[in-house]
Order: structure tokens, then C-alpha cells, then sequence
């Protein structure tokens, strides 16, 4: 089968699961709008027992040659039901001056560590810093990307083959994902002289095919790193979301990318002026500050059939629930995130709410289940698996006798294994990695 072929076979209808359509006025054509303006600032506690059946915990084993540390958990996949692939990243020193060790890892569904997938050096097979990885579109490989290239590995960490990416793309926010049949999609920031920054390239690191902005920059700023390429996969089909600017949600049809759903953000949307001659959208060019004071934003969707789990940005001109100290160092100062909540979707009914803390300022879903942590969607493992990652330290310090008993818990049996775990579990240890079952 040609490359032609399976990119035509690569098209992706509209989400079939909302039941009802907008039209957006500042994009052309009916898609579908998940309403979030109007809820801005309207925070709803939700609970476990609402969408899941189960929770599995399995703690990750800690040894030598397995440490996760727990400055970036949100990188983990679970593959055929067998296989867990977590980032592991270290710092070896001040973390202004020294960036951290990154390694990807595997275990098997008990928690058994297994072994390190590639390594970082400048030997055949060895990449010269890990920015990411995603697998094959059978869950047969899994390919590790650098700055400047890809590897491919099988999953006991035996190196297949590598190639560089695209020379004329090469940037820090480059990212990718595997498509078909030896094809790539790509992503890199924003450029005027482009034409797009989204791409796709062959094994070669030739680009097939440019894709054209659908907004363009109204900016003095050439080169503009725009961090991107959220992608999920539902039924076999890809939908990709930008970071930051974008509202819009696309999927690959007919060759070109193809916006099917619109998050309505209100009055905190970005500015966008009327669409020019060639059907691009204007946006005036804003810094990050600006942007987290003014705007929503999405930064990662977890996508089903049935519900989008995702992340958002509040703007602080807005109230912002009160959440539980999560202290992030960013140029030697100390802050406090209340502002990164989190909000679910329901595609059937079509609707959408945005997510309180517990009276403790946990984020996320509610654990009436088995009394442990709330639950935040990290990753969808098929199998109505949610998977998510609770810290030890975290679990050691708040799941105390005192907390049990001011919880609703409906799984007496899963709240026993959960003081087992506990029991045996240190603060310094591996995270535990959690499986919630939807209903």
C-alpha cells in the first residue's frame, strides 16, 4: 500500500458522540463547541463513584536502576494490558544550571521493573537528550525522540534504527507522533516564512506535506515557540490540539487537518480579528504573562468516546478554587499553582463542567471509592482504563487514620489494600501508578 493510500485512509470524521452542533462565528463551518465561558469561574466537586468502578493501585518497583523521581509525572502509558512506560527524570544538581537526567522505563502490570528503553551518550543507538516517546501504531515499538532525531527501539530496549528529522524544522519545540506506514506527523513553533507548523515527514526526514496555519501571528517575531501537538487517539482515529493560542481540536482529513470541535472560551478567548483573504485567522501576538491573566487555556486533553478529560488554564482575573500548595520553582521563586484546574467534557450529553477541590485542596475526581487521592486523568489505556499517578510522599503525608475517617468510602475492600500498600510504602519511593475502570 503507497504512502498516498494510507494518508487517504487516514480521514477522521467529526466527533460523533456530541448531540448537539454550533456555528462558531470566527471560524468558517458548523463544528462542535464545548461550552466553557460560560461556566468560567462556576467550580463543581465531582466523585469517583460518578465515573468509575474500580481503582487498581500498582507501586512501582524502586531500585538502582529504576528511580522515577517526581518532578514530572505526567508521562506514562500502559501497553496491552502488560507493560507500563513511565520517564524517569533525576537531577544530578542545581536545576537552574544543571537539566535533569531523563530515561524512559519499563515495568510490567505487577509494578516489576523490566528495563530501560535506549540511553542517553553519543554511541550507536544512544540519544543525546530524551524529550519524548510514543509507540508504533500496532503497540509493537516504541520510538524515542531527541533535538535533532527519532529511535526506534523494541519494548526489552533493543535499538531498531534512528533517523534525524526534518533539517528545515529542527527547533526546541519540535515535537511528533507516529501516523502509518512509515509516516510522521510533526509539529515545530510558529514561523511567518513556513507557511505551517504542522508537517509531515517519511523515515528519510523528508516532509511530505506542509499543513497551513489556519491563524497567522500579527507579530514583528519570526520565530515564535509555540509548544503543541496534544494528541489522543480514539478509535483508531488521531485528533491533535495546539497548545496555548488555539481553541480548536482537528483531526487528518483528506490530506489536510480538519477542525471538528471548538472549545467556546467566552470573553476569555484570545482576540482573534476577521479571517483574511486567505482564510487565516489574526491573533496579536501576547506574552505568557498575558496570556495567564487574561485567558483560558488547554494545555492536555485525555480523549474517549465517551468523555475528554483536560487541562485548564484559568485566567486570575478570575476567582480560582483554593487547592492544596503545589509549590513549582520557576527562576529561584516559589509559587503557588490555584490556577491549572481541570474540567470534563461528556460528549453524549453534551455537557461540561469544571472541577472544585476536595476540602483539602486536592484537584481532580473525588476518591469515594477506596478513600485514597483524587484522581486526574493522565493517560487512556483502552479498555475504559484511566490511568493516573499518585506521588509516595504525597500519599504518605495526607492519607492518614485522621483523613480516612472524614471520607465517604465505598469499596471496603479496596480501601483495605489501600492501608496495606500504605504500610509498606516509603516516602521516597517510586510513584504509584493508579488504574480507575470506567463504568
Amino acid at each position: 500500500m503507497t504512502k498516498k493510500s494510507i494518508l487517504l485512509l487516514i480521514t477522521i470524521f467529526c466527533l460523533t458522540g456530541c448531540s448537539e452542533r454550533k456555528t462558531v462565528k470566527h471560524i468558517t463551518g458548523q463544528y462542535t463547541v464545548i461550552d466553557v465561558g460560560s461556566i468560567a469561574g462556576k467550580y463543581q466537586k465531582v466523585y469517583c463513584s460518578d465515573y468509575f468502578i474500580s481503582i487498581e493501585l500498582i507501586p512501582l518497583e524502586t531500585n538502582d536502576n529504576s528511580i522515577i523521581g517526581t518532578r514530572r509525572l505526567n508521562n506514562v502509558v500502559l501497553v496491552n494490558d502488560s507493560l507500563i512506560f513511565m520517564i524517569s527524570e533525576l537531577h544530578t544538581g542545581d536545576f537552574l544550571y544543571f537539566p535533569p537526567q531523563r530515561n524512559l522505563l519499563v515495568f510490567d502490570r505487577s509494578g516489576k521493573f523490566r528495563n530501560q528503553i535506549g540511553s542517553m551518550g553519543q554511541g550507536p543507538g544512544e540519544f543525546s537528550g530524551f524529550m519524548d516517546f510514543y509507540l508504533s501504531s500496532d503497540n509493537s515499538t516504541i520510538f524515542v525522540e531527541d533535538f535533532l532525531s527519532i529511535f526506534e527501539y523494541d519494548f526489552t530496549g533493543k535499538f531498531i534504527s534512528s533517523f534525524r528529522r526534518p533539517e528545515k524544522v529542527q527547533c526546541a519545540a519540535c515535537k511528533s507522533i507516529y501516523l502509518e506506514d512509515d509516516l510522521f506527523l510533526g509539529f515545530s513553533g510558529y514561523s511567518h516564512s513556513r507557511g505551517g507548523n504542522y508537517f509531515l515527514f517519511d523515515r528519510n526526514g523528508e516532509i511530505v506535506k506542509f499543513f497551513p496555519d489556519r491563524f497567522f501571528l500579527d507579530t514583528q517575531i519570526s520565530e515564535v515557540k509555540l509548544y503543541g501537538l496534544n494528541t489522543f487517539w480514539i478509535d483508531k482515529q488521531l485528533y491533535i490540539k495546539d497548545r496555548e493560542i488555539n481553541d480548536t481540536l482537528y483531526t487528518i482529513e483528506n490530506l489536510n487537518l480538519q477542525p471538528v470541535c471548538v472549545f467556546d472560551f467566552g470573553k476569555y478567548a484570545f482576540h482573534y480579528e476577521e479571517i483574511n483573504e486567505e482564510g487565516k485567522r489574526k491573533i496579536k501576538f501576547i506574552d505568557h504573562s498575558e496570556t495567564i491573566l487574561r485567558y483560558f487555556r488547554i494545555s492536555n486533553i485525555v480523549g474517549l468516546s465517551k468523555y475528554f478529560f483536560y487541562d485548564l488554564g484559568v485566567p486570575k482575573s478570575l476567582p480560582a478554587p483554593k487547592s492544596r500548595p503545589e509549590i513549582r520553582i520557576f527562576g529561584g521563586n516559589m509559587m503557588v499553582n490555584d490556577y491549572e484546574v481541570y474540567g470534563i467534557y461528556d460528549r453524549v450529553k453534551n455537557t461540561n463542567i469544571i472541577l472544585d477541590t476536595d476540602r483539602l485542596g486536592q484537584k481532580g475526581i473525588i476518591n469515594d471509592i477506596n478513600g485514597g487521592l483524587s484522581i486526574v486523568p493522565r493517560y487512556y489505556a483502552g479498555n475504559d482504563e484511566i490511568i493516573d499517578i499518585w506521588k509516595a510522599e504525597d500519599m504518605k503525608e495526607m492519607l492518614t487514620e485522621e483523613y480516612f475517617a472524614s471520607q465517604t468510602i465505598k469499596d471496603k475492600e479496596a480501601h483495605q489494600k489501600l492501608k496495606a500498600l500504605l504500610k509498606n510504602l516509603r516516602e521516597d519511593d517510586n510513584p504509584v501508578v493508579v488504574i480507575a475502570k470506567l463504568k
